[in-house]
Protein backbone atom coordinates (compact mmCIF):
# COMPACT_ATOMS: atom_id res chain seq x y z
CA UNK A 1 0.00 0.00 0.00
CA UNK A 2 2.56 2.53 0.74
CA UNK A 3 4.68 1.66 -2.45
CA UNK A 4 1.71 2.21 -4.36
CA UNK A 5 0.58 5.35 -2.58
CA UNK A 6 4.33 6.80 -3.18
CA UNK A 7 4.02 5.25 -6.68
CA UNK A 8 0.61 7.50 -7.55
CA UNK A 9 2.65 10.67 -6.16
CA UNK A 10 5.22 10.56 -7.55
CA UNK A 11 3.45 9.86 -11.03
CA UNK A 12 1.94 13.53 -10.08
CA UNK A 13 5.51 15.55 -9.49
CA UNK A 14 6.55 13.94 -12.76
CA UNK A 15 3.26 15.16 -14.51
CA UNK A 16 3.73 18.52 -12.74
CA UNK A 17 7.38 18.87 -14.15
CA UNK A 18 6.78 17.97 -17.34
CA UNK A 19 4.04 20.76 -17.68
CA UNK A 20 6.19 23.03 -16.19
CA UNK A 21 9.32 22.21 -18.24
CA UNK A 22 6.69 22.47 -21.62
CA UNK A 23 5.35 25.84 -20.38
CA UNK A 24 8.88 27.05 -20.06
CA UNK A 25 9.58 26.17 -23.71
CA UNK A 26 6.48 27.63 -25.14
CA UNK A 27 7.40 31.27 -23.49
CA UNK A 28 10.88 31.25 -24.48
CA UNK A 29 9.42 29.86 -28.16
CA UNK A 30 11.51 26.47 -28.28
CA UNK A 31 7.75 24.97 -29.14
CA UNK A 32 4.75 23.31 -27.97
CA UNK A 33 5.69 20.47 -26.12
CA UNK A 34 1.89 19.67 -24.44
CA UNK A 35 0.73 17.45 -26.88
CA UNK A 36 1.51 13.52 -27.75
CA UNK A 37 5.01 12.47 -28.26
CA UNK A 38 6.78 15.94 -27.67
CA UNK A 39 4.92 15.25 -23.96
CA UNK A 40 6.77 12.11 -23.79
CA UNK A 41 10.06 13.91 -25.19
CA UNK A 42 9.99 15.67 -21.42
CA UNK A 43 8.88 12.73 -19.45
CA UNK A 44 11.76 10.50 -21.45
CA UNK A 45 9.12 7.80 -21.38
CA UNK A 46 6.38 6.61 -24.31
CA UNK A 47 3.48 8.04 -23.44
CA UNK A 48 1.34 4.75 -23.66
CA UNK A 49 3.24 3.70 -20.72
CA UNK A 50 3.21 6.70 -19.00
CA UNK A 51 -0.79 6.59 -19.38
CA UNK A 52 -0.98 3.69 -17.77
CA UNK A 53 0.78 4.81 -15.27
CA UNK A 54 -1.02 7.64 -14.61
CA UNK A 55 -4.45 5.34 -15.18
CA UNK A 56 -3.15 3.33 -11.74
CA UNK A 57 -2.47 6.66 -9.85
CA UNK A 58 -6.04 7.99 -10.91
CA UNK A 59 -7.38 4.27 -9.55
CA UNK A 60 -5.45 4.68 -6.20
CA UNK A 61 -6.93 8.46 -5.39
CA UNK A 62 -10.18 7.57 -6.83
CA UNK A 63 -9.91 4.31 -4.62
CA UNK A 64 -8.92 6.54 -1.07
CA UNK A 65 -10.98 9.96 -1.66
CA UNK A 66 -14.13 9.11 0.18
CA UNK A 67 -11.85 7.21 2.71
CA UNK A 68 -9.59 10.44 3.85
CA UNK A 69 -10.26 13.45 6.25
CA UNK A 70 -11.07 16.52 4.66
CA UNK A 71 -7.71 17.96 3.45
CA UNK A 72 -7.01 14.81 1.91
CA UNK A 73 -10.04 14.34 -0.10
CA UNK A 74 -8.80 17.92 -1.31
CA UNK A 75 -5.65 16.63 -2.18
CA UNK A 76 -6.31 13.81 -3.81
CA UNK A 77 -9.32 15.72 -5.62
CA UNK A 78 -7.22 17.77 -7.28
CA UNK A 79 -4.45 14.79 -8.10
CA UNK A 80 -7.03 13.11 -10.13
CA UNK A 81 -8.30 16.46 -12.16
CA UNK A 82 -4.08 17.01 -12.57
CA UNK A 83 -4.12 13.39 -13.99
CA UNK A 84 -7.45 13.71 -15.78
CA UNK A 85 -5.83 16.95 -17.37
CA UNK A 86 -2.95 14.80 -18.10
CA UNK A 87 -4.33 11.70 -19.53
CA UNK A 88 -6.31 14.14 -22.29
CA UNK A 89 -2.45 15.87 -23.03
CA UNK A 90 -0.80 12.34 -23.50
CA UNK A 91 -3.82 11.43 -26.31
CA UNK A 92 -3.24 7.68 -26.04
CA UNK A 93 -6.74 6.29 -27.42
CA UNK A 94 -5.99 2.88 -25.33
CA UNK A 95 -6.28 5.15 -22.34
CA UNK A 96 -9.62 5.86 -22.38
CA UNK A 97 -11.01 1.97 -22.99
CA UNK A 98 -8.43 0.93 -20.10
CA UNK A 99 -10.01 3.72 -17.79
CA UNK A 100 -13.69 2.39 -18.43
CA UNK A 101 -12.55 -1.20 -17.85
CA UNK A 102 -10.79 -0.01 -14.41
CA UNK A 103 -13.83 2.21 -13.72
CA UNK A 104 -16.21 -0.16 -13.94
CA UNK A 105 -14.24 -3.03 -11.85
CA UNK A 106 -13.95 -0.35 -9.19
CA UNK A 107 -17.67 0.72 -8.82
CA UNK A 108 -18.71 -3.15 -8.87
CA UNK A 109 -16.70 -3.27 -5.45
CA UNK A 110 -18.13 -0.13 -3.98
CA UNK A 111 -22.19 -0.92 -5.76
CA UNK A 112 -23.36 -1.50 -2.45
CA UNK A 113 -22.64 2.44 -1.40
CA UNK A 114 -23.29 3.83 -4.61
CA UNK A 115 -26.11 6.21 -4.53
CA UNK A 116 -28.07 7.35 -7.30
CA UNK A 117 -26.48 10.74 -7.58
CA UNK A 118 -23.17 9.13 -7.47
CA UNK A 119 -24.39 6.35 -10.79
CA UNK A 120 -25.59 9.58 -12.41
CA UNK A 121 -22.40 11.30 -11.74
CA UNK A 122 -20.21 8.25 -13.54
CA UNK A 123 -22.44 8.09 -16.38
CA UNK A 124 -21.91 11.82 -17.22
CA UNK A 125 -18.20 11.42 -16.49
CA UNK A 126 -18.34 7.94 -18.61
CA UNK A 127 -19.61 9.95 -21.82
CA UNK A 128 -17.35 12.33 -21.15
CA UNK A 129 -14.68 10.47 -21.35
CA UNK A 130 -15.55 8.65 -24.49
CA UNK A 131 -16.17 12.05 -25.78
CA UNK A 132 -12.64 12.72 -25.27
CA UNK A 133 -12.01 10.45 -28.54
CA UNK A 134 -13.43 13.14 -30.72
CA UNK A 135 -11.44 15.96 -29.71
CA UNK A 136 -8.94 17.21 -31.79
CA UNK A 137 -5.72 15.94 -29.58
CA UNK A 138 -7.28 12.13 -29.77
CA UNK A 139 -7.85 12.65 -34.07
CA UNK A 140 -4.86 14.69 -35.17
CA UNK A 141 -2.53 12.20 -32.92
CA UNK A 142 0.76 11.28 -34.78
CA UNK A 143 -0.22 8.40 -37.32
CA UNK A 144 2.53 5.51 -38.93
CA UNK A 145 4.09 7.05 -42.47
CA UNK A 146 5.81 5.14 -45.58
CA UNK A 147 9.16 6.13 -46.10
CA UNK A 148 7.08 8.06 -49.06
CA UNK A 149 5.63 10.17 -46.62
CA UNK A 150 2.31 8.67 -46.97
CA UNK A 151 0.08 8.75 -44.03
CA UNK A 152 -1.15 5.59 -42.74
CA UNK A 153 -4.15 5.31 -39.95
CA UNK A 154 -3.62 4.11 -36.43
CA UNK A 155 -6.08 1.16 -37.01
CA UNK A 156 -4.38 0.51 -40.55
CA UNK A 157 -0.83 0.31 -38.91
CA UNK A 158 -1.97 -1.88 -36.24
CA UNK A 159 -3.59 -4.31 -38.54
CA UNK A 160 -0.75 -4.72 -40.44
CA UNK A 161 1.54 -5.32 -37.20
CA UNK A 162 -1.21 -8.31 -36.05
CA UNK A 163 -1.56 -9.99 -39.63
CA UNK A 164 1.80 -9.85 -40.02
CA UNK A 165 2.42 -11.32 -36.40
CA UNK A 166 -0.28 -13.93 -36.78
CA UNK A 167 1.29 -15.36 -40.42
CA UNK A 168 4.70 -15.20 -38.82
CA UNK A 169 3.10 -17.67 -35.75
CA UNK A 170 1.16 -19.70 -38.15
CA UNK A 171 4.53 -20.81 -40.64
CA UNK A 172 6.76 -21.46 -37.76
CA UNK A 173 7.02 -23.62 -34.40
CA UNK A 174 3.07 -22.69 -33.23
CA UNK A 175 4.20 -24.91 -29.74
CA UNK A 176 7.13 -23.39 -28.68
CA UNK A 177 7.24 -20.36 -31.18
CA UNK A 178 10.03 -18.98 -32.73
CA UNK A 179 12.28 -17.48 -29.93
CA UNK A 180 13.21 -13.97 -28.80
CA UNK A 181 16.11 -13.69 -31.76
CA UNK A 182 14.27 -15.70 -35.07
CA UNK A 183 10.95 -14.44 -33.61
CA UNK A 184 12.51 -10.38 -34.27
CA UNK A 185 14.14 -11.43 -37.58
CA UNK A 186 11.12 -13.22 -39.33
CA UNK A 187 8.24 -10.48 -37.86
CA UNK A 188 10.36 -7.95 -39.71
CA UNK A 189 11.02 -9.89 -43.17
CA UNK A 190 7.00 -10.20 -42.86
CA UNK A 191 6.38 -6.59 -42.52
CA UNK A 192 8.30 -6.42 -45.74
CA UNK A 193 6.82 -9.29 -47.61
CA UNK A 194 3.31 -6.77 -46.87
CA UNK A 195 4.50 -4.28 -48.01
CA UNK A 196 4.64 -2.77 -44.27
CA UNK A 197 7.86 -1.05 -45.06
CA UNK A 198 7.78 1.52 -42.25
CA UNK A 199 7.83 -1.63 -39.83
CA UNK A 200 10.16 -3.09 -41.53
CA UNK A 201 12.51 -0.18 -41.35
CA UNK A 202 11.87 1.09 -37.73
CA UNK A 203 11.63 -2.45 -36.88
CA UNK A 204 8.23 -2.42 -35.03
CA UNK A 205 7.27 -5.20 -32.78
CA UNK A 206 3.82 -6.47 -33.27
CA UNK A 207 2.30 -4.10 -30.72
CA UNK A 208 0.26 -6.96 -28.80
CA UNK A 209 1.56 -8.57 -26.35
CA UNK A 210 -0.46 -11.60 -26.49
CA UNK A 211 0.23 -12.39 -30.05
CA UNK A 212 4.36 -11.28 -29.46
CA UNK A 213 4.29 -13.83 -26.67
CA UNK A 214 3.16 -16.42 -28.84
CA UNK A 215 5.32 -15.28 -31.73
CA UNK A 216 8.73 -15.76 -29.15
CA UNK A 217 7.40 -18.86 -26.92
CA UNK A 218 4.49 -20.64 -28.82
CA UNK A 219 1.10 -21.14 -27.46
CA UNK A 220 2.93 -22.89 -24.33
CA UNK A 221 4.58 -19.33 -23.56
CA UNK A 222 0.68 -17.47 -23.83
CA UNK A 223 -0.82 -19.81 -22.01
CA UNK A 224 1.57 -18.98 -19.46
CA UNK A 225 0.87 -15.71 -19.44
CA UNK A 226 -2.60 -16.27 -19.34
CA UNK A 227 -2.30 -18.37 -16.27
CA UNK A 228 -0.75 -15.69 -14.80
CA UNK A 229 -3.07 -13.16 -15.09
CA UNK A 230 -6.29 -15.30 -14.65
CA UNK A 231 -4.66 -16.56 -10.99
CA UNK A 232 -3.92 -12.76 -9.82
CA UNK A 233 -7.51 -12.13 -11.31
CA UNK A 234 -8.99 -14.77 -9.10
CA UNK A 235 -6.83 -14.04 -6.02
CA UNK A 236 -8.20 -10.05 -6.30
CA UNK A 237 -11.65 -11.22 -6.85
CA UNK A 238 -11.72 -13.79 -3.72
CA UNK A 239 -9.99 -11.61 -1.52
CA UNK A 240 -12.51 -8.78 -2.82
CA UNK A 241 -9.33 -6.42 -3.69
CA UNK A 242 -10.71 -4.64 -6.24
CA UNK A 243 -8.51 -2.03 -6.96
CA UNK A 244 -5.52 -4.45 -7.09
CA UNK A 245 -7.54 -6.31 -10.06
CA UNK A 246 -8.59 -3.03 -11.30
CA UNK A 247 -4.64 -2.42 -11.98
CA UNK A 248 -4.08 -5.56 -13.51
CA UNK A 249 -6.78 -4.94 -15.87
CA UNK A 250 -5.59 -1.82 -16.77
CA UNK A 251 -2.07 -3.59 -18.24
CA UNK A 252 -4.44 -6.23 -19.63
CA UNK A 253 -6.39 -3.98 -21.58
CA UNK A 254 -2.96 -1.74 -22.73
CA UNK A 255 -1.50 -5.05 -24.05
CA UNK A 256 -4.22 -5.40 -26.83
CA UNK A 257 -2.72 -2.37 -28.70
CA UNK A 258 1.24 -2.13 -27.18
CA UNK A 259 3.73 -5.35 -26.66
CA UNK A 260 3.98 -4.16 -23.06
CA UNK A 261 6.35 -6.60 -22.05
CA UNK A 262 9.30 -5.38 -24.91
CA UNK A 263 9.81 -2.68 -22.81
CA UNK A 264 11.59 -2.00 -19.39
CA UNK A 265 9.14 0.55 -18.45
CA UNK A 266 6.19 -2.44 -18.86
CA UNK A 267 8.00 -4.99 -17.70
CA UNK A 268 9.04 -3.68 -14.50
CA UNK A 269 5.46 -2.44 -13.72
CA UNK A 270 3.99 -5.78 -14.65
CA UNK A 271 6.40 -7.55 -12.43
CA UNK A 272 6.06 -5.54 -9.04
CA UNK A 273 2.24 -5.46 -9.40
CA UNK A 274 2.16 -9.73 -10.19
CA UNK A 275 4.51 -10.26 -7.20
CA UNK A 276 3.15 -7.73 -4.53
CA UNK A 277 -0.83 -9.05 -5.55
CA UNK A 278 0.36 -12.27 -5.63
CA UNK A 279 2.07 -12.40 -1.87
CA UNK A 280 -0.46 -12.44 0.72
CA UNK A 281 2.28 -10.77 3.07
CA UNK A 282 5.62 -9.01 3.56
CA UNK A 283 6.68 -10.28 6.72
CA UNK A 284 4.43 -11.68 9.27
CA UNK A 285 0.64 -10.47 9.35
CA UNK A 286 1.34 -7.22 7.78
CA UNK A 287 -0.93 -7.32 4.26
CA UNK A 288 0.68 -6.67 1.39
CA UNK A 289 -1.93 -6.76 -0.69
CA UNK A 290 -4.99 -5.14 1.19
CA UNK A 291 -5.71 -2.61 -1.36
CA UNK A 292 -9.44 -2.72 -0.81
CA UNK A 293 -9.27 -1.10 2.72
Amino acid sequence: MTLLKYFSYGIVVSAIFALLKAGYFKMNNFGDYFYYDKLGQLLEIHTTYFAMYVIIALLYFVSFISRNTFKKRLIYGLCIVLLLFFLYLLSVRISILSLMVSGLILIYGNRKAINPKTVFLLVVGALLTMLFYFTPNFQKRFNAKTPEGIAISDVDARTRHWISALEVIGQHNLFFGAGTGDGHALLYDQYLENGFETGYIYQYNAHNQFLETTLYYGLLGLVFLITIILSILKKCYCLKNYLGGAIILTQVVFMITESTLESHSGIVLFAFFTAMLASRTISGNEKLIDLSY
